[in-house]
């Protein structure tokens, strides 16, 4: 049996937005253990925007690399672009955030609240939505539905 889970969001849209909450997912793809597949501003639960601007990618470095090294790990060296270039460019587009902020508001995050893994993603395949933030990142209540 799998369990579903359904973030409500109950917001007024404003003109500029693009988006109105985001979706946390991780993967455990190639590690036995679920890493951070990325942080996902999310329209409603069935829609989302992606590339929103072009931006550049710049590799991490120093303790944000490390800290990327360690919890978000992708299969190659794509995913980190990947995540910046379709989705963090439309938290850019909204909200200014730079690509080292994306990465870190996304690391701080999941280091916050890795323990709903355990939680929301039991007998899930390699990819779970682990949880669902408002647009201050506070976490959005959860419903289980089977």
């Amino acid at each position: 049996m799998h369990k579903l889970l359904v973030c409500l969001l109950f917001s007024n849209v404003v003109s500029q937005q693009i988006y109105n909450y985001y979706e946390f997912a991780v993967q455990k793809w190639c590690s036995d253990s679920y890493m951070i597949h990325g942080l996902w501003p999310q329209i409603d639960s069935e829609n989302y925007p992606t590339y929103c601007e072009d931006v550049e990618y710049i590799e991490p470095i120093g303790e944000l690399l490390q800290s990327m090294e360690t919890y978000w790990q992708g299969c190659d060296d794509s995913l980190w672009s990947h995540e910046w270039e379709k989705h963090g460019s439309c938290m850019k587009r909204q909200n200014n955030i730079t690509e080292n902020d994306f990465f870190n508001i996304t690391l701080e995050l999941f280091d916050s609240y890795k323990y709903l893994i355990n939680e929301n993603c039991i007998n899930e395949d390699d990819n779970c939505i682990m949880c669902c933030f408002d647009l201050d990142f506070k976490l959005i209540e959860i419903f289980d539905t089977v």
